[in-house]
């Protein structure tokens, strides 16, 4: 059980032992408590985590369309690309 007071080994040693879904909680806990205003940053981090599976190029796929930095695409750009 974590505990105030706790060293960084101990803590570590703690959360090695959690299952992975409860590990996950309680990282996900910490970093949004200690980095408040990072949110967006941390889900990010948080789902490269939770699926590690899914290839960086995917996720920064995803986060771009998130950002609103896609591009519709048209018949068109098959033959002239607009980038």
């Amino acid at each position: 059980m974590l505990c105030p007071g706790m060293s960084t080994a101990e803590f570590i040693e703690e959360l090695s032992t959690m299952p992975d879904a409860e590990r996950q909680r309680m990282l996900r806990e910490v970093l949004e408590r200690l980095y408040p205003a990072e949110t967006k940053s941390i889900e990010r981090f948080m789902r490269r985590i939770e699926h590690p599976e899914i290839p960086e190029d995917v996720w920064e796929g995803f986060e771009e369309a998130e950002d609103g930095k896609g591009i519709e695409i048209r018949d068109e750009h098959f033959e002239n690309p607009p980038v």
